[in-house]
């Protein structure tokens, strides 16, 4: 998918609503926080990072619309790092220009979300939005919410 289509399938928009917008610029993923015990030299540790299939995340928008490939991804890092000193210890912050690349497969992510949600996705509504979805189904009778959606969606949804 190009790009240019692939950053208006995730902002769910027509491409003239953002002509205007001069580029496509990086988002906030997420924070995530490790505590590594110590060491000397070098340390490779798991940082966990959460992954969530809520659709009002960019960044779960963003990579259900990639249908292949990889995501540039730039890890940033700050805190705190506690040493032996000449007293004892010594504190040194992480200088903020600290920071490693890695490129996502997409598959990997794919892998994670059908390992904790198998065959699916959700999306968020209001409230009022999902009562008036549960009065729908509960007075049509039906047994799922995706037979609710497959009665109120046309059978032909152009892409």
């Amino acid at each position: 998918m190009p790009v240019t289509e692939l950053a208006f399938t995730v902002l769910d928009a027509a491409p003239e609503r953002y002509a205007a917008a001069p580029t496509l610029r990086p988002f906030l993923w997420a924070h995530a926080v490790a505590l590594v015990p110590g060491f000397t030299g070098d340390v490779e540790f798991d940082l966990p990072v959460a992954c969530t299939y809520d659709f009002e995340v960019a960044a779960a928008k963003y990579l259900h619309a990639l249908g292949d490939g990889e995501v540039p991804l730039r890890l940033l890092f700050s805190g705190t790092v506690f040493t032996r000193g000449e007293t004892g210890f010594a504190v040194e912050q992480v200088p903020w220009h600290q920071e490693a690349v890695h490129r996502l497969p997409v598959p990997v992510w794919r892998a994670v979300m059908d390992a904790h949600f198998p065959g699916g996705g959700w999306i968020r509504l209001d409230r009022d939005s999902l009562d008036a979805l549960a009065r729908y189904r509960s007075a049509r009778g039906l047994v799922s919410w995706e037979a609710t959606l497959a009665e109120l969606l046309p059978t032909e949804v152009p892409r």
